[in-house]
């Protein structure tokens, strides 16, 4: 009797550990699968659509050190575009990764999100979204800023703000 109880004891011991493997296989396997796999777990990737930058930008900094942030003046675009023609540039030589997001506040609206540039490249085109009604928008272009190895850490960022006329 005593050696029945023990083979029942062993057989539901092997059962749990065999579920707990298939569990921790399953979860393994299938953990994630939605949201791209880049290695750092904050769905940051880099931009596949920015391409090298060979124009100088005015340099207003005096020499000074640190990231160098280009500026904008006043934007237009068509309310039927479909894509906008606008340089989002990470000047060379900066030390980290640009990640730029242009929203409208006034109407809660991002009109749109890159994925991280390097420096000395640019996104020249892009496809915009929430484009709103004709008329004369404060456009504010974000910048995020990421450390340029694995950690991806954040840095300083900054806001420029312009004016968006939708024609």
């Amino acid at each position: 009797m005593q050696n029945r109880g023990n083979t029942k004891k062993a057989v539901f011991a092997a059962v749990g550990i065999g579920l707990a493997v298939i569990l921790a296989v399953s979860f393994l396997l299938f953990h994630g699968k939605d949201a791209p796999d880049n290695g750092n777990g904050r769905g940051l990737v880099v931009s596949a659509d920015a391409s090298d930058w060979d124009k100088n930008l005015e340099d207003r900094s005096g020499e000074a050190s640190g990231i160098k942030i280009p500026g904008y003046g006043e934007l237009t675009i068509g309310k039927d575009a479909g894509e906008f023609q606008m340089s989002l540039v990470n000047p060379e030589g900066n030390p980290c990764y640009f990640k730029y997001t242009l929203e409208i506040p006034e109407i809660s609206k991002v009109l749109y999100d890159s994925d991280l540039i390097e420096p000395g490249k640019a996104i020249t085109k892009f496809t915009v979204e929430n484009l709103p009604e004709k008329g004369d928008y404060d456009l504010y272009i974000n910048i995020s800023t990421y450390s340029l190895d694995d950690s991806l850490e954040s840095m300083n960022g900054a806001q420029v703000k312009t004016i968006l006329h939708v024609v």
